[in-house]
């Protein structure tokens, strides 16, 4: 269990905590069902705040909270909220501020933290890097969706690439990214990349509370944050049983086998059925998710190696199977060759019971080193 709050951290006001959890959690039993959510293959606990370094007056992000969700696989995702203060749209800013690679910048900074912290409670060494989402929000005075996607349309796809590059896209680019829209619904855009996700809408408004300094994300956008956050844990988990079967090379028992084989059916299961394909929405993100986050090839690779984890178990099962039967013919020739024998010299040494036991006894042997010999003749 983690402290309250770790070292570094600062805890997050109890009503801003519940606050975000009753919001995500109300979009994950539409997502994913209530079924899913009862049996608890997915958590969500809070962790704590993170002051950032912000310049005086300035529109840097002041704080992320973060939080922990984890999968009853054993991998887990750092969740951390960053809010902003109103500001016109500047993608080169905030590519800066999200890229872990950019020196001291908040993602940098909350990486340093987070791993910091990961390494204390599980020994792992370091963190995956971040996926971004960003959630962008227009007052109801402008003008339309289709005016803001002409009019910076290059800058949500650098926005969505994390691209520093102050080099122009090419149209036809930002065309094919804008046209890749997964919302439904008038005034919105909801855009997803091999590296981040993006939401943007006009005339939503986001839900702050300045006594807890919580921002609210807007529930519109949730349904896509809540997908995404899925196809990760997804992908930590096809990775995570992908390790398990390279190391199923090194030869163990034939039961490791099979609970291991069972362990990733399962997975794979949750994976095929499960990553929702509850609506049009969900199907469609998911769909091209699974693409752009390499969770197809996972699931290919991951599948031919199960196919060699089989083929090591109905091979051992052979084995062993063909161990038993052996020893049984071994064991059983010897013994029907000692009874024979124990008869047929009784009849001469009546009153030498010790004579009786070697014969049978050394015909057993005998017996079974000639059937040992035949078959294992046989067998090559």
């Amino acid at each position: 269990m983690l402290a309250d709050p770790p070292l570094g951290f600062e805890p997050i006001p109890a009503g801003a905590a519940r606050a975000r959890m009753a919001q995500l959690h109300e979009i994950e039993v539409a997502l994913l069902g209530v079924e899913y959510l009862r049996s608890r293959r997915i958590t969500r606990l809070p962790v704590g705040r993170v002051r950032l370094p912000r310049p005086k007056g300035g529109s840097d992000p002041e704080h992320a909270d973060v939080f922990l969700v984890t999968h009853t696989t054993g991998v887990a995702l750092w969740e951390a909220w960053i809010p902003l203060p109103d500001q016109p749209l500047d993608a080169v800013r905030f590519v800066e501020w999200l890229r872990s690679d950019v020196t001291a910048s908040p993602a940098a900074l909350l990486q340093e933290r987070i791993a910091s912290l990961d390494a204390d409670e599980s020994g792992a060494n370091g963190v995956d890097d971040g996926f971004p989402f960003t959630i962008l929000r227009h007052p109801p005075d402008v003008p339309s969706i289709d005016a803001i996607a002409t009019q910076h349309g290059g800058e949500l796809v650098q926005l969505l690439y994390l691209d520093r590059s102050r080099l122009a896209f090419k149209p036809g680019v930002i065309d094919e990214e804008l046209a890749r829209d997964f919302c439904l619904r008038e005034g919105g855009i909801s855009l997803l990349g091999a590296r981040s996700a993006l939401d943007l809408r006009t005339g939503e408004a986001m839900v702050a509370d300045p006594d807890d300094g919580v921002v609210l994300a807007p529930r519109s956008a949730l349904p896509l944050l809540v997908s995404v956050e899925l196809l990760l844990l997804e992908r930590a988990v096809l990775r995570l049983f992908h390790r398990r079967l390279v190391d199923a090379d090194v030869p163990g028992s034939l039961a490791r086998l099979v609970d291991l084989k069972a362990e990733v059916l399962d997975g794979l299961e949750e994976y095929r059925g499960t990553v929702a394909e509850s609506n049009r929405f969900s199907s469609e993100v998911t769909g091209y998710g699974e693409q752009v986050l390499g969770l197809d090839v996972l699931y290919r690779t991951l599948n031919e190696r199960l196919d060699s984890v089989t083929f090591d178990i109905t091979t051992s099962y052979q084995r062993t199977t063909n161990v038993l039967q052996f020893s049984l013919t071994v064991v059983l020739g010897a013994l029907q060759a000692s009874s024979v024998a124990a008869v047929i010299s009784s009849v001469r040494y009546v009153h030498r019971p010790l004579v009786v036991l070697a014969w049978a006894v050394g015909a057993g042997l005998a017996a079974a080193s000639i059937i040992t010999l035949l078959l294992r003749r046989r067998l090559r």
